[in-house]
């Protein structure tokens, strides 16, 4: 055991402002901490944005919301640089005894710093020189390991038990209710419907939409399920697409109508999703719901559905994974043909599989 494992740390804070799935990816570290330290504070730091994913979960304690995109005018104007420092203040007056700073970036590392904090732990990746600011580092794993199994690896510095991680959601009773009077209007019922989730933060990580109103129809039609699309502001274009294309009064759209909270009540209440390598995914992973993950330029070892290899339909192109946002082989506009090339009845056959449908 470790020097600093064998502290009983009083006042913990976790650095993982973003994004909405790897934070999901995180959450095991919740319970691992309160069964080793059940009485000490746990405080997550979090993008504003982001902030009610978070919000009531039963074993945390606290939030601090880091608006990111504020502060990207540090340099441009008093006012803020001002609310910056007022923040940096903020952190060290917490007196936090231990940070663990799971984003590992510069930004990340100079706020576990500033706390003052006397045992800051983060990644001991070399991305962005932020691993300059900790005192101790989580061990550097092969670079196919998991997300997940990256968080895991703190078991080697503190006294955690994450060797069979655990995902625990919390879902406002605000948002169940929103979803169940949505499902109710429309003769949804719970379990009886499939969700589609076809963004993406990347333009080279969307199958097309051309495939997803296919699978939509197919579903309808063989499987006898309605379903519901779901994405954010940036992805209504994307489900007005596969509305006009499909055309089909059981296909009900929830994009750009959903907070996070409320997203994970549609989530909680499908029978299935079928999704780009996106947020949706791994909070379905953590619902425990069948998913079905279309991946292309991402590698699902590191970023896919977590021990779920069975649920990834994935391009046979050599150049898969290139971990690039926008395809170099086509003009923008254009689809991956990693992604192009994965087909409607690859994608129907797994999702089947999921439902143990034969």
């Amino acid at each position: 055991m470790s020097t600093i494992a064998k502290t009983e740390y009083k006042n913990i804070l976790i650095i993982k402002p973003s994004a909405a799935g790897d934070i999901i990816c995180a959450l095991p570290i919740l319970p691992a901490l309160k069964n080793r330290y059940p009485n000490a504070k746990i405080t997550w730091l979090i993008a504003s944005h982001l902030a009610d994913l978070l919000r009531g979960h039963p074993l945390l304690d606290d939030l601090i919301e880091f608006n990111r995109r504020r502060y990207g005018y540090l340099t441009h104007s008093w006012s803020v640089t001002k609310r910056f420092m007022a923040f940096l203040k903020i952190l060290r007056q917490e007196r936090f005894d231990l940070v663990i700073d799971l984003q590992g970036l510069f930004r990340s590392g100079f706020l576990a710093w500033t706390t003052q904090a006397p045992v800051r732990i983060g990644p001991a990746e070399k991305r962005e020189l932020g691993w300059i600011f900790y005192t101790h580092r989580i061990p550097q794993l092969p670079h196919d390991t998991h997300i997940v199994d990256r968080i895991a690896a703190l078991d080697s510095l503190l006294d955690l038990d994450l060797t069979a991680p655990k995902f625990i959601l919390h879902i406002q009773d605000s948002a169940k209710q929103k979803i169940n009077d949505f499902l109710h209007a429309r003769d949804l019922k719970p379990n009886q419907f499939i969700t589609l989730a076809p963004g993406g933060t990347w333009p080279s990580k969307r199958w097309p939409t051309e495939k997803f109103a296919q699978l939509a129809n197919l579903i309808v039609t063989q499987l006898n399920y309605p379903v519901v699309l779901v994405g954010g502001r940036s992805e209504k274009p994307l489900a007005e697409s596969i509305l006009q294309k499909a055309n089909n009064p059981k296909i009900f759209d929830l994009t750009a109508h959903t907070t996070l909270p409320e997203l994970l009540a549609v989530l909680a209440n499908s029978k299935a999703l079928v999704c780009n390598d996106s947020g949706p995914m791994h909070m379905a992973v953590a619902l425990n719901i069948p998913v079905t993950a279309i991946i292309g330029p991402t590698n699902p070892q590191r970023t896919g559905p977590y021990r779920r290899p069975q649920s990834i339909v994935k391009s046979a192109k050599p150049c898969s994974p290139c971990y690039k946002r926008q395809c170099t082989q086509v003009p923008e506009s254009q689809i991956p043909p990693c992604m192009h090339e994965i087909s409607v009845d690859q994608v129907f056959k797994n999702l089947k599989s999921q439902l143990q449908i034969v």
